[in-house]
């Protein structure tokens, strides 16, 4: 288990600011979570006999937060003694922004697809669980304001 809050000993005002993704054939091996005060998550690193194929970073501009995910899980073939006909894994990953940004599609869609979407949030940060792939994602979410502090103590 995970939790980037704990690890990264984010504040209220950390943000994620990049994910760093690696992957082969169908499978993603890695998700990199890079946040505001510099701090990096890593979580998973793939199969040790197939190491990753492709890599990528998905980098927020400064006015720019993630406001939507879709992930990809499924059954894969990979060494677990507790799973020996497969293990239900995260495959693929995809994420949008509040300016109307997505990323490509990271490993695979082979799989069953989830996706959250909250147009007035933005993801802050990651939680879940991991060994040499990923098992589980849960995203925490926190409200945006279309207002900013000073334009509300301005009007007051």
């Amino acid at each position: 288990m995970f939790d980037d809050a704990l690890s990264c000993s984010l504040t209220l005002n950390d943000q994620l600011v990049g994910i760093n993704i690696t992957w082969s054939y169908d499978t993603i091996a890695s998700l990199s979570f890079i946040y505001s005060n510099e701090a990096i998550s890593k979580h998973g690193y793939g199969d040790i006999l197939r190491p990753p194929l492709n890599s990528s970073i998905f980098s927020l501009l400064s006015v720019e937060s993630i406001n939507g995910v879709t992930i990809y899980q499924g059954i894969r073939d990979i060494i677990n003694t507790y799973k020996p006909n497969g293990t239900n894994i995260i495959v693929g990953i995809q994420f949008f922004t509040n300016r109307g940004r997505q990323s490509e599609i990271f490993g695979s869609t082979n799989g069953t697809m989830y996706t959250e979407t909250y147009p007035d949030y933005k993801l802050t940060y990651v939680r879940g669980r991991s060994y040499a792939f990923i098992d589980a994602l849960q995203f925490v979410w926190t409200k945006t304001y279309a207002q900013s502090i000073d334009s509300m103590i301005g009007s007051a």
